[in-house]
């Protein structure tokens, strides 16, 4: 594979060519990534030796790329740190926004684009393959950093703690218009720094915009790890922290460095509802792989009732997606786990039957949940804080 490095500079561009094997992180059964991207840097300003690389992916992010940009460059640091925003062939101005900031900050933006839309998970591949920094911080373009001494605080950890894998924080959540729905979404003690074991990040307490990890950790986790192969699921993050946690210690800091946006396009809240339940079949098959690999510091038997769970969560997802074949499936799981089989288990295998795509059940089963959604997100308003915005966030994972 060859990559078109492009180097931007006052007195014109030059371009050079460098080799990265990103088709090493592929499942099997992907396509190879043929694809060149340029980059947009600056060699003669841009540091040399940065501490932390802060990757940005980022596609069709326009309307919120400046508030996140603006988080990263206003760290207050004592140490280099480059940021490198990976733009998946915008359509919406986000490209350009991208190289406005570049051109203003040289000594620190580097972007990565192409011709062609590649698709999410080249994307973080190419971003990853351009780190160069010791560490690594994430937050992706619709999405920003509330504090100027998050990486400050955060590299400090990761020094003196050698046995840290990576540090996160709690988190804000914000509304696609910015209205704050949960200004703390953790929720956690604040004397002091927790540490997060495996069944914590399987219930979402990292969230990707708070961490700054050891880049080492995370180039193993792409290298080696099965669940991290390249499109094995429809989202990256969760695999590389699940990782993360077994490689070291998650150091989880109490306090809010960061805001996480509900946006409309987001991988967690597509505007397609049938793609909101392709979406949890999916997280869901990801918990129950997890504890297939790994214990649980909590024993067996918290992990079988996750897995069992984990099972019946995809169960109905599939069958609200009218996949009859895979809800056998599911319903062979369950009895592989030694868990019984319920009467509304094989009631929503005889429905995916009968509402299978294709069939004259499908109008009928759509056109249901998307009554049954409908009421669902006019209860979220009566729940308490905490959950509401969970909810909120994770509206059909949480009904299911």
């Amino acid at each position: 594979m060859i990559f078109v490095a492009r180097n931007t500079t006052n007195s014109g561009t030059s371009t050079s060519e460098c080799f990265m094997p990103l088709n090493d992180f592929l499942s099997p059964g992907m396509k190879p990534m043929p694809h060149c991207h340029f980059e947009f840097s600056d060699s003669s300003c841009l540091v040399s030796n940065p501490v932390v690389s802060v990757v940005m992916p980022t596609y069709n992010h326009g309307r919120y790329l400046r508030e996140a940009i603006d988080g990263v460059v206003s760290q207050q640091t004592s140490f280099p740190f480059e940021l490198i925003i990976g733009d998946d062939c915008s359509t919406d101005g986000t490209r350009e926004i991208a190289l406005e900031y570049q051109k203003l900050r040289p000594d620190i933006i580097r972007v990565l684009t192409a011709d062609t839309r590649v698709g999410m998970h080249e994307n973080d591949a190419r971003i990853f393959s351009a780190v160069r920094a010791p560490y690594m911080a994430f937050c992706e373009g619709d999405d920003y950093w509330d504090r100027t001494d998050k990486l400050t605080r955060q590299v400090a950890i990761l020094e003196s703690h050698p046995q840290a894998s990576l540090v996160c924080s709690s988190w804000r959540i914000v509304s696609d218009s910015g209205i704050v729905l949960d200004p703390d979404a953790l929720g956690l003690d604040r004397i002091r720094p927790h540490c997060l074991d495996l069944h914590d990040v399987l219930r979402g307490h990292v969230k990707t915009v708070t961490v700054c990890a050891r880049t080492a950790v995370i180039q193993k986790a792409l290298r080696e790890s099965p669940l991290c192969k390249l499109g094995r699921y429809p989202f990256g993050d969760a695999p590389l922290w699940v990782e993360a946690s077994r490689a070291g210690d998650c150091i989880c800091l109490p306090h809010e460095y960061a805001t996480y946006r509900l946006s409309r396009d987001s991988v967690t809240r597509p505007r397609d509802l049938m793609g909101v339940y392709r979406f949890i079949a999916a997280a869901s098959e990801f918990d129950r792989d997890v504890l297939g690999l790994y214990e649980l510091r909590q024993g067996d038997g918290l992990a079988a009732s996750v897995r069992i769970q984990a099972t019946r969560k995809r169960l109905r997802a599939l069958a609200f997606l009218g996949e009859a074949s895979k809800v056998r499936e599911e319903i062979t799981w369950l009895l592989r786990l030694g868990a019984k089989v319920r009467l509304r288990d094989y009631l929503l295998y005889a429905a995916s039957i009968v509402s299978q795509p294709g069939t004259l059940g499908e109008t009928s089963r759509r056109w249901a949940l998307v009554a049954w959604h409908s009421v669902a997100h006019r209860r979220v308003p009566t729940m308490p804080r905490n959950e509401r915005a969970q909810r909120t966030s994770h509206l059909a994972k949480e009904t299911l």
